[in-house]
């Protein structure tokens, strides 16, 4: 008879434990990890178009500026536009990293609350049909 009751606890202990529910906990994870990546990527994605516009833009200036010139003094005014305009890139450049880098900061700090709540739910769950289930365990072993 004890050893009837002994097998029968530990297959109860088992059965504690809901596979599906840890599954949902998996999953949600792996949701967030495909977010996550989508994030990454078009924040990447982004940075280097605007890393590319940029080149290009100064490659142009830098066009402008060696063109030869007719008079001596237009050499001055030509290099004082050429700084002129890698200014205003540099700027906008940096602002436009800058409006990427807040909007990923910004879906990821979303995305990890909303992670976090879910997962804490679907643990808070698990938990409690476990202690549901170890309690009638343990009247059944009483």
């Amino acid at each position: 008879m004890a050893k009837q009751n002994a097998k029968s606890a530990t297959t109860d202990i088992q059965n504690m434990f809901d596979p599906k529910g840890y599954q949902d906990v998996f999953k949600t994870w792996a949701s967030t990890t495909e977010r996550m990546t989508a994030i990454a990527v078009e924040a990447a994605t982004r940075s280097t178009d605007i890393a590319s516009d940029a080149a290009k833009e100064t490659f142009s200036n830098l066009r402008d500026v060696t063109t030869v010139r007719d008079e001596a003094a237009d050499y001055g005014k030509a290099y004082s536009d050429f700084m002129q305009k890698q200014m205003d890139l540099t700027m906008r450049t940096a602002q436009g990293f800058a409006e990427v880098n807040q909007k990923a900061g910004s879906e990821t700090t979303d995305l990890a609350s909303k992670t976090g709540e879910e997962v804490a739910d679907k643990a808070a769950s698990n938990v409690e049909g476990a202690s549901q289930k170890a309690s009638s365990a343990a009247k059944k072993a009483a």
